[in-house]
């Protein structure tokens, strides 16, 4: 674990939830042959600890969000860590919390560490109040190898970051890629202002580099209660040569863009694939107003049509929606190219 992510005081180590087990198995069934069958058994149960762990990141989304839509100045801030297979914010696994970090606040300033706040092992707090500003929250989960039955492994990046407006602020700080991570997604503009029916442009970044074809993926609080994020999704876009790709919603409230990078390794030996998880939450403010989706087969910004598409049977041509409908749009989208306003644009 990186020296800006050490576990504050109180929360769990690592050590002790995986590695002391494994080296008391090892120890045991080395050191003590008359225990031998205990100790095949101690090391049996460390390394489905391991395994477990890793299934668990696998299978869930790590993010960041504020309790509070409007984050108030000149009092400590607190931040919830998300670890779940849904977008809503639980108790996080006792086999994941020793490797998710301590998550950090960032600002022109520079770096505030936050400490569990003493209640739910998900909230964290700062030590001080924060002044009114604009804000960019970050974390990450332990890198971990892992594979899907008797196929190749892979190692897993996974990061995540989040805006944090204090005080009604709205700056550019969170414009600026922060670098922590090979994958990043950085919004273009802050979405402080950001409206249903409004834009934003996002770009997608690797080795801090444009990253193109790079598919986003989102979802909205309440999307997909049921917890399954499956393909059903409530935001596709593809970034373009630039990696840039717009972001339309026509829901409010809490949303998530996320995005995934795949490197083959030249050593296969321990992992085929080098797979970078990253994302970013926001809020978006409400606007109830009526929209109607065009079809629209190219972009409207290249006019080129990307060589493949996913292939989403819930996207709505042609249809009447409102703000409420569980749908966002990206302007390269096969079958729902823009959003415009009531009929006639």
């Amino acid at each position: 674990m990186s020296d800006f992510a050490k576990k504050p005081e109180g929360a769990k180590s690592a050590l002790g939830a995986g590695i002391l087990p494994l080296a008391a198995a090892v120890s045991a069934a080395v050191l003590l042959p008359r225990f031998h069958a205990l100790g095949v058994a101690l090391a049996a149960a460390a390394a489905a600890l391991l395994v477990t762990s890793a299934s668990a990141a696998l299978a869930h989304s790590l993010w960041l969000e504020t309790p509070e839509a409007a984050s108030p100045a000149d009092r400590p801030l607190r931040l919830d860590v998300g670890f779940n297979e849904g977008f809503e914010v639980v108790d996080i696994l006792d086999v994941a919390i020793d490797q998710i970090a301590a998550p950090v606040l960032l600002s022109e300033s520079g770096e505030t560490a936050m400490k569990l706040s003493g209640g739910k092992n998900y909230e964290y707090v700062t030590d001080a109040p924060v002044k009114a500003g604009s804000y960019l929250a970050y974390d990450q989960y332990e890198p971990f190898v892992m594979g899907h039955g008797e196929g190749p492994k892979n190692r897993y990046f996974m990061t995540t970051k989040a805006v944090v407006n204090v005080g009604g602020a709205a700056g550019d700080f969170p414009t600026r890629p922060l670098g922590k991570a090979q994958l990043e997604i950085v919004p273009l503009a802050n979405p402080a202002g950001l409206k249903a029916g409004g834009s934003l442009s996002v770009q997608v970044l690797y080795d801090g580099k444009p990253l193109p074809r790079a598919m986003l993926l989102g979802d909205f609080r309440g999307f997909n209660p049921a917890g399954s994020w499956g393909l059903a999704k409530a935001f596709y876009c593809m970034t373009d040569k630039d990696g840039k790709a717009d972001f339309l919603p026509v829901k409010g409230g809490l949303w998530i863009l996320k995005v995934r990078h795949a490197i083959p390794n030249e050593d296969k030996s321990e992992a085929a694939e080098t797979v970078h998880l990253a994302n970013v939450t926001f809020r978006v403010a409400d606007w109830q107003r009526t929209f109607r989706l065009h079809s629209q087969a190219r972009s409207p910004t290249t006019g080129t049509k990307p060589d493949h598409w996913p292939e989403p049977d819930h996207w709505p041509t042609r249809t009447e929606v409102t703000s409420s409908s569980p749908v966002a749009m990206c302007p390269d989208s096969p079958s729902v190219a823009t959003a415009r306003l009531n009929a006639g644009r």
